[in-house]
């Protein structure tokens, strides 16, 4: 393991090191048997689950969204073996799982000496994701927001890192891009910015799978501050352990774009995503803790 994981992150992780040995057809069968026990036993955030389906298709009767949440719960814990497997996968074998259909509409923003987002989503593996830096010609860096658990925090840290990129924390990512256009260094900044903001910045909301939701804009302030395009990531699940990316410049010149324009095309973007492959998107988060008559209600009070 590097050098950032300590003696003692070793030994605790030392069962998951030596499980990710193991090939990863082996693995899903360790996924099928977790995901009996996760969805009829441990029930894991069913009621999660149950009302974010409900609220995102109503279109859909119960039985089908109970067929739906199954088939998340499914692929809840292939994502989870998938994302530790990155601890001893081979970058051969991750490029052959994890491919880019077009990677030359990024060459072309770069042409113009221009650095770019790649903004992702909780969708699909986003973990694997991190083999970009293998090919990529300038450097990758991945926003991320610590963990609570500092063992895992720095676990994830070292499997992003495996690969090349350069993981950045969410409070650190103005100052890595002001250094950055400093040195006049091009780049590519990572983002997964589609999960619920903190309850202090409750600023935007826009319509997303039916519901009014709070989006984050830091994305969309530092696309338009540092005129940084933004490229979307459409994640495919082709198979089990297979995936196809393809970029969509949905950004192409961020500075001529209004406050909250690049989040909303984002979340938009997010949406068209999960209508296709719903099954691959993280149901289980509270995506929509906040409501907005209950948000408009307290501030009103303050």
């Amino acid at each position: 393991m590097k050098k950032n994981l300590s003696i003692s992150d070793k030994i605790i992780l030392s069962p998951l090191w030596l499980l990710t040995l193991l090939p990863l057809e082996i693995l899903y069968f360790f996924s099928d048997i977790i995901f009996l026990l996760t969805f009829y036993v441990i029930r894991y955030r069913r009621a999660v689950v149950d009302v974010n389906l409900e609220n995102s298709f109503p279109e859909k009767n119960e039985r089908e969204r109970k067929k739906l949440a199954r088939l998340f719960y499914h692929y809840l814990c292939d994502y989870f073996l998938e994302s530790i497997y990155l601890l001893n996968m081979p970058i051969e074998e991750c490029n052959r799982r994890y491919k880019y259909t077009n990677p030359e509409l990024l060459n072309t923003v770069f042409k113009q000496n221009r650095s770019i987002i790649l903004a992702t989503s909780h969708y699909g593996n986003w973990e694997w994701a991190t083999n970009f830096q293998e090919w990529f010609p300038h450097t990758l860096y991945g926003i991320y927001k610590p963990l609570s658990n500092k063992v895992f925090d720095r676990l994830f840290i070292y499997m992003r890192e495996r690969y090349g990129t350069i993981p950045i924390p969410m409070k650190h990512t103005l100052r890595t891009i002001s250094e950055c256009k400093a040195r006049k260094e091009l780049f590519a900044m990572f983002f997964v910015a589609d999960q619920r903001p903190p309850k202090s910045d409750l600023k935007f909301w826009t319509r997303f799978m039916n519901q009014e939701t709070p989006v984050i804009t830091g994305m969309d302030k530092l696309a338009r501050r540092y005129d940084l395009p933004v490229i979307f990531m459409n994640t495919l699940r082709t198979r089990r352990g297979y995936y196809e990316v393809t970029f969509e410049l949905i950004i192409p010149e961020p500075e001529k774009t209004k406050p909250n324009e690049i989040a909303r095309q984002y979340i938009q973007s997010v949406e068209r995503l999960i209508r296709k492959q719903p099954e691959f998107y993280l149901w289980s988060h509270k995506r929509w803790k906040y409501k907005p008559e209950i948000y408009k209600k307290q501030k009103g009070t303050e």
